[in-house]
């Protein structure tokens, strides 16, 4: 096939293809066709996932055209994405028969082997495509490959390295660009990401994405400053490129500029696809600036984007709160919680909320709930003791706060709440001694107590015990 002078057909013409081709094999009339116009039959099928009719398609060219190692590779790339990969490897081997050159065949064998972990034949595959690979686009691919293999063993280093390659064959490959970033965020290695984008730019001054990596790296140091200027530097070159106003946005945002990061949200609004993290971002702007009906407003967009988006939800119950106004909050933090229902600062929310309107007993049923997600948390112990306490259910508030005592041994806080909890149920003895025991354990925090309660500020038996440890 002469791929350089192929040209695309039009929806109508192929249509019209596949309707001839379709009528033929429905009557079982032969019908000759050239290699393109079956390059387009199959592709059309697997881009439709019609994949049992692109099989076909194949093997009708494969019978028209033996000789074409393309069609070979076309059918056995349809069944290696099936993970037919028993079929496919045969195929693969004749079209490398007819086509000892041709690197498709090396890059479909070695994702059949990385599909089934192979990872040390799909290395051997690549290698050996590299010392036959003339054209630096080839190479590229071939560097993607690689990056592929060390990627499906998490090794990020050597990913780095051979996407580094990859630009190097062609600086303006947009997925090693892509690829790239993402490993650089998974390494934190920004030093090095700077250095090579630095060089990149300088060998490709219009590479908008080689701006884009660069503007990350600088800010995953905190250089807000030359961030920013990257990300101009992205806008100049592709004003339609709305990652870039979205990331100065958040560069802004990070730095409290909220007002100058709305600009970019928006204007990232306006020439992007509605995006619900992008909504977020701009609800989250209006919050800090306390503009609450705005906020809500862009927190409902995201909904409209998703209605399943359970953290816009328990955003919209966060500017309630911000409000004071308790009843909206709950039924906010009560949606956000239906739709994600292990999610402990969402539930942590809504049972303060409760406490807030003095439901104890709904405020309980979240503690619990909390309890038995996060059993290991000290701080979750304390709150369902609390919880318990405040519905007067003082024989599972000490038996929470003894069996918190024994896991979290010697801990001060356990003894001081043990010390107010007790004093509040008329135990003035028990209430003394575990106010003895926390200061034992950390004098420091025996503010603790009067935080709790500042009642015990007038308390002259708990004032003179702490004076009696008092260095």
């Amino acid at each position: 096939m002469e791929e350089n002078e192929f040209m695309e057909p039009s929806e109508s013409d192929l249509m019209e293809l596949v309707s001839q081709y379709e009528e033929a094999e429905k009557t079982r009339h032969s019908i000759f066709l050239d290699e393109d116009s079956y390059d387009c039959l199959i592709q059309f099928y697997h881009d439709n996932r019609e994949y049992s009719k692109a099989l076909r398609a194949a093997d009708a060219a494969i019978a028209q055209y033996p000789f074409s190692a393309f069609f070979y590779t076309k059918k056995a790339e349809i069944l290696a994405n099936q993970r037919k990969f028993d079929e496919a490897l045969p195929l693969l081997d004749e079209a490398e028969r007819l086509d000892p050159n041709d690197i498709n065949i090396f890059l479909i064998r070695s994702d059949v082997y990385l599909w089934e972990g192979r990872h040390e034949d799909a290395m051997e595959v690549v290698e050996h495509a590299m010392t036959i690979a003339k054209e630096k686009e080839d190479r590229c691919e071939l560097f993607l490959e690689t990056a592929d293999i060390w990627e499906d063993q998490e090794k990020y280093n050597e990913v780095i390295n051979c996407l580094k390659n990859a630009l190097r064959e062609d600086p303006m490959s947009e997925e090693a660009l892509n690829r790239l970033w993402f490993c650089t965020e998974l390494t934190e290695n920004f030093e090095d990401s700077i250095q090579f984008h630095e060089m990149l730019i300088e060998e490709s001054p219009y590479s908008h994405l080689a701006w884009f990596n660069l503007g990350h790296a600088y800010a995953g140091l905190g250089m807000y400053e030359k961030a920013l200027d990257a990300f101009g530097y992205v806008m100049a070159i592709d004003e339609e490129f709305d990652p870039a106003y979205i990331s100065t946005g958040d560069v802004l945002f990070i730095t409290e500029e909220y007002t100058e990061a709305l600009q970019y949200y928006h204007d990232a609004i306006r020439i992007s696809k509605p995006n619900k993290e992008l909504y977020l971002k701009t609800a989250a702007c209006y919050e800090q600036l306390n503009e609450l009906v705005k906020s809500r407003a862009y927190l409902r967009k995201a909904i409209g984007v998703d209605p399943q988006y359970d953290e816009a939800f328990f955003r919209i119950g966060e500017t309630y709160r911000l409000e004071d106004n308790w009843g909206k909050a709950i039924h906010s933090y009560e949606r956000a919680v239906k739709l994600n229902k292990e999610n402990i600062d969402y539930l942590s929310s809504l049972a303060e909320a409760y406490l807030s309107v003095e439901d104890c007993e709904a405020a309980l049923e979240v503690f619990e709930r909390i309890f038995q997600l996060d059993p290991q948390s000290k701080q979750h112990w304390i709150n369902l003791a609390t919880a318990y306490f405040n519905v007067n259910d003082f024989r599972k508030t000490f038996q929470v706060l003894n069996e918190a005592e024994l896991k979290y041994e010697g801990s001060a806080d356990i003894f001081y709440i043990k010390s107010v909890f007790y004093n509040r149920a008329g135990n003035r003895h028990e209430a003394l001694l575990n106010l003895e025991r926390g200061l034992l354990a950390d004098f420091d925090q025996h503010n603790l107590i009067f935080e709790m309660d500042d009642l015990l500020l007038d308390d002259a038996a708990f004032i003179q015990t702490i004076e009696q440890y008092r260095e």
